[in-house]
């Protein structure tokens, strides 16, 4: 496969991804004792964090809005990493073009 097929397979499966968002989720539990001595563990809870204006902003997320801001996280991470090939694949088609 040429560079020019690669980097139009890679421009479309980004454009198939339809949800992004920065930031990162996370499923936390939490173990309490009953009063028979029994461990129990509770959660999931989940947890979003991203970087805002030069903080790490946090915030809880219901159980029922989990799963579709963790679909747009990993869609956020599979753009750049999807970015990342795309670059590495101009980088190499320009110097094999000798404009580098």
């Amino acid at each position: 496969m040429n560079y020019q097929e690669k980097r139009k397979q890679i421009l479309k499966q980004m454009a198939q991804i339809d949800s992004m968002a920065k930031g990162s989720m996370n499923a936390e539990y939490r173990e309490t004792i009953k009063k028979n001595g029994e461990k129990v563990q509770l959660g999931p809870y989940y947890k979003y964090q991203r970087w805002e204006n030069g903080r790490n902003v946090t915030r809880r997320v219901p159980a029922e809005e989990a799963e579709q801001l963790k679909k747009a996280v990993d869609g956020y991470h599979r753009f750049l990493e999807l970015a990342d090939e795309f670059v590495a694949i101009t980088v190499e088609m320009t110097k094999e073009s000798g404009k580098a």
